[in-house]
């Protein structure tokens, strides 16, 4: 046990990409690269903690300040990743970089951003600072500690630490598995329970390790990938569950949120632990899924927050806060040719080869699970359609807020837009974010398009934006020629959950009786659309009792004298084609082994 454990920690601290050290301009680049992020996350660290009283002057500006290093962090460490920066200090060996570290410290940099200062900043210097660790121990201490810092004391402070525990035995361990799977369970409960932000930090730390060990043991057989599938379903329909239901705003987002991490680790473990043939584009997903659509919904997670401190009336009461609100949405959603577009479209890609690769019992597995994850990215698209309907209040709401105020979302919005529109710019950044080949020399082409390697298909957003920008000014074309309006204007206006209901008595009231019934009013309230359904005369009708001779069971009597007759229709033709029925039957015999045989 002793030698499994030190081959484990050897296999972390010196993995095969770490480059040797030697004394020439890498290792100069690595120095200042290395040196200068240690430097800022220490600095950080002091502004995040230190009270104004003793930064005296200085605490005017420790927001500030302190998104200014945040950013010259983040700077570091894309520039790092852009010149693949990989090995370690000789004089200092606790800290170093290597592929996935510097991409996923540029994303904590943008969570650090926004978070500011007290335990929130504490825990994302602690969460860089494990992604940087050597040692598997040293990732263990610090992130355990930033989970502990996020959810405080109780019960969540108690049992989120031991999601680490994975990181601490041998890969090859027969409990890696199981503690690989409670360690997803765990980070989606810390990513639902988490306000603002602060949601994606955990998140971060779990793929960051889920990534580490996949690609350390490779394929697993397929119990294994089955509980990490299982796992990664459980918590995206736990934060699906959280979204459609929640109430308030920042426990809408942060189920999204949850929602996006069991997605990306289905995709992880498909990319890294299954013998699918379109592993490589399984790659390609996650790390499209990364860029993109999560700087969108740290956007998203910073409007909830303000939501909550009762900002966002004022935040979303102007005409351009509200269209940075809808791209934000957009490039989360599928809709072409936006950041959740790219990741659908490059699952299904990886689908599509993995069938085409693989022995056809497995080609259904891979069909099966290709829509269960369509249908999952569906019912995320719908939690951000009840996200939008609760986020942006009437038109006029609200007072005016200053555009400085707005700047994190003015950021958001046009960082997700460059990563969406030019994907090959963060692909070749973060090509080494999920373990796999290295893509080929980048060109300006590629900058634009996303492609795979030993495949054609590829997918080029801006002339997907161009088609959709020419559909709809022919069609605003032909509107003004023919005066034609595809969607006529409704009769009455009502909520907008409502629209193309069936309208019922007891909703024909005053104005006066309407507001006084709707003070508050859910962005979708479906419970008492049910129940003014039920609620209706015909409704009443058909659920009376037997006794009285209800329509229900009229129908019921009926639907059942029908049914026996088909069933005795169907048994005399059986009894008459039983031949042909036994022909059938071989044939279908014959079909199934030959797939089984393959």
């Amino acid at each position: 046990m002793a030698e499994q454990i030190v081959l484990c920690l050897h296999s972390w601290c010196y993995p095969p990409v770490l480059c040797s050290l030697s004394l020439g301009p890498g290792s100069i680049l690595l120095s200042i690269i290395l040196c200068g992020l240690l430097l800022v996350l220490v600095w950080l660290g002091v502004f995040a903690v230190v009270p104004n009283a003793l930064l005296r002057g200085v605490a005017f500006w420790r927001a500030e300040i302190l998104v200014g290093l945040w950013v010259l962090a983040g700077g570091l460490a894309l520039g790092g990743a852009s010149f693949r920066v990989e090995g370690e200090l000789g004089w200092f060996p606790v800290f170093g970089a290597d592929g996935p570290s510097l991409p996923m410290l540029a994303i904590l940099a943008c969570v650090g951003a926004l978070v500011g200062r007290g335990r929130a900043g504490v825990a994302c210097v602690l969460a860089c600072l494990g992604v940087l660790a050597l040692s598997p121990l040293v990732f263990g201490l610090f992130t355990g500690t930033a989970l502990v810092l996020l959810c405080g004391r109780g019960k969540r402070g108690l049992c989120l630490p031991f999601a680490v525990l994975p990181a601490c035995i041998p890969a090859d361990s027969a409990l890696s598995v199981p503690l690989l799977g409670v360690m997803v369970l765990l980070i989606g409960w810390a990513v639902c329970v988490q306000r603002g932000p602060l949601a994606v930090l955990p998140a971060c730390i779990g793929l960051f390790l889920l990534g580490r060990l996949l690609a350390e043991v490779g394929e697993l057989p397929l119990f294994s990938q089955a509980v990490l599938l299982l796992c990664g379903g459980v918590v995206a329909c736990a934060g699906l569950a959280q979204a459609m239901r929640s109430q308030q705003g920042m426990a809408l987002v942060a189920g999204l949120a949850a929602c996006w991490y069991g997605m990306l680790v289905f995709a992880l473990v498909l990319a890294l632990a299954s013998p699918l043939g379109g592993a490589d584009t399984f790659r390609t997903t996650v790390i499209l899924g990364m860029g993109a659509p999560v700087v969108a919904l740290l956007g998203l997670l910073w409007v909830a927050q303000k939501q909550e401190a009762g900002g966002a009336a004022g935040l979303m009461s102007t005409t351009r806060s509200r269209w940075l609100l809808w791209g934000l949405l957009a490039q989360c959603s599928i809709l072409p040719p936006c950041g959740g577009f790219a990741v659908l479209w490059t699952a299904l890609a990886g689908g599509e080869y993995s069938v085409e690769a693989t022995q056809p019992v497995m080609a259904l597995l891979a069909v099966v699970l290709m829509v269960f994850f369509v249908a999952l990215v569906g019912m995320f698209n719908a939690g951000l359609v009840r996200a939008g309907l609760m986020f942006l209040p009437a038109q006029g709401q609200g007072a005016g807020t200053p555009s400085a105020m707005v700047l994190p979302l003015w950021v958001c919005a046009l960082l997700s837009c460059v990563l969406a529109f030019l994907p090959g710019i963060w692909l070749f950044v973060a090509d080494h974010l999920v373990v796999g080949p290295p893509l080929p020399p980048a060109t300006w082409q590629d900058m634009l398009a996303v492609h795979f390697a030993g495949h054609t298909a590829s997918l080029t957003p801006l002339l997907v934006l161009v088609g959709v920008g020419l559909a709809l000014l022919v069609t605003g074309v032909l509107v003004r020629l023919f005066g034609f309006v595809p969607m006529a204007p409704v009769a009455r206006q009502v909520a907008p959950w409502r629209q193309g209901a069936p309208l019922c008595e007891q909703d024909v009231a005053t104005p006066v009786a309407q507001a006084e019934r709707h003070t508050v009013v859910d962005a979708l309230p479906l419970w008492s659309a049910w129940r003014g359904f039920f609620s209706t005369p015909a409704a009443v009708t058909a659920l009376r009792g037997r006794g009285q001779g209800s329509a229900l069971f009229r129908r019921g009597t009926v639907l059942w004298r029908y049914g026996r007759r088909s069933l005795f229709v169907a048994v005399g033709w059986c009894e008459a084609q039983g031949m042909v029925l036994i022909l059938l039957l071989m044939g279908a015999g014959l079909l199934a082994g030959l797939f089984v045989g393959k």
